[in-house]
């Protein structure tokens, strides 16, 4: 009960999981020596890294005024390119689908532009899931740390990269993994077959495939957008739903629960790239790339859990995963859903 109480608290009360991972994007454009371009940092972010907020929760534009100079030095400290001499323009705000971004001006003057090395620095120490996109001359890196990272002139985005950040982003997405715990707890209830605990498995994981397949298309080309506020709190709903229907079976077939519920975290998926801006060329690769990557995440994950819960199927302590476990996910997420309404 000890480390119940602990993984509620834990889970409730770190920012990271009330809300998508922080990013920053930093564009970068290449003439001769000179690099142009914008750094956009999430206002929440730089409250966290170097206090903007007075205390009454709400951020102010002339809050964000007396910061400047402090989140000015913040940036500059953190954020460099090796043979380049940066300089900051007059910062404005800008909104994106996750709320309002501080927008800098860049530009440098450089030795040589052939290939940049970038030094991007910016809140890892408060956030290890805040990732740096960065966007030089056609082309998309993403920083995960304080690693550098190297843009070559005249080469496009890596779709193993994004590989890499489909199975990055469904690990570290702890909701959309309790999600599938929870269709995937029951599966071994009262089965003594694994060939009908593997059929099941089948069903649910191929649903929630083609469910948040659909909306993640639809959603990274544009079709449908919708705020990343909703979204986030739908998918906190729908791992309260799928929790629920452990403790109180209101829908039988966990592969239509999976389909239905699944749509919506299509649409988390998809906040990945939506706000990269990538050119049409390449978001065929991209996505493509991404959708492969969560659905290795997935089946990671899938056949570490499965024959694990099919060894205890039947002892006291399944029982106690499928029935308090499920209690336990359905408190977190319901607290989730809250956070992230009002927050």
């Amino acid at each position: 009960m000890k480390r119940i109480a602990f993984l509620v608290v834990f889970l409730v009360a770190n920012p990271a999981f009330a809300h998508k991972p922080s990013d920053a994007h930093l564009k970068l454009d290449v003439h001769g020596d000179r690099v142009d371009g914008r750094l956009d940092v999430a206002v929440r972010d730089l409250d966290a890294a170097v206090g903007i907020d007075d205390g009454d929760g709400s951020i102010t534009w002339a809050e964000l005024q007396a910061a400047e100079g402090r989140i000015a030095a913040y940036l500059e400290q953190r954020l460099t390119i090796d043979g380049c001499t940066l300089s900051q323009g007059a910062p404005a705000l800008v909104d994106l689908s996750d709320g309002a971004y501080w927008a800098v001006p860049i530009s440098a003057s450089c030795e040589q532009t052939k290939a940049l090395t970038i030094h991007y620095q910016l809140l890892f120490d408060i956030d290890a899931q805040h990732r740096g996109l960065v966007h030089v001359a056609g082309q998309t890196l993403i920083a995960r740390d304080k690693s550098p990272v190297t843009a070559a002139m005249g080469e496009s985005t890596s779709v193993t990269a994004f590989v890499r950040e489909g199975v990055w982003h469904i690990w570290r997405g702890i909701d959309h993994i309790l999600f599938l715990l929870c269709l995937l707890l029951p599966a071994v209830w009262r089965r003594e077959s694994a060939k009908e605990v593997a059929r099941e498995v089948f069903e649910i994981v191929t649903a929630f495939t083609l469910a948040h397949s659909i909306t993640l298309v639809i959603s990274a080309v544009g079709l449908i957008t919708l705020p990343s506020r909703f979204v986030e709190t739908a998918i906190a709903l729908s791992v309260v739903a799928a929790a629920l229907n452990n403790l109180v079976r209101i829908v039988d077939a966990r592969w239509a629960v999976a389909f239905a519920l699944g749509l919506l975290h299509g649409f988390g998926f998809s906040s990945v790239l939506v706000d990269l801006g990538l050119p049409s060329h390449e978001l065929i690769g991209t996505l493509l790339g991404f959708n492969v990557g969560v659905e290795l995440g997935q089946t990671a994950i899938v056949l570490a859990v499965l024959p694990l819960l099919f060894v205890i199927r039947k002892t006291l302590a399944y029982r106690a995963l499928l029935f308090g476990g499920s209690g336990v996910v359905a408190v977190i997420a319901t607290i989730w859903t809250y956070q992230r309404f009002m927050f």
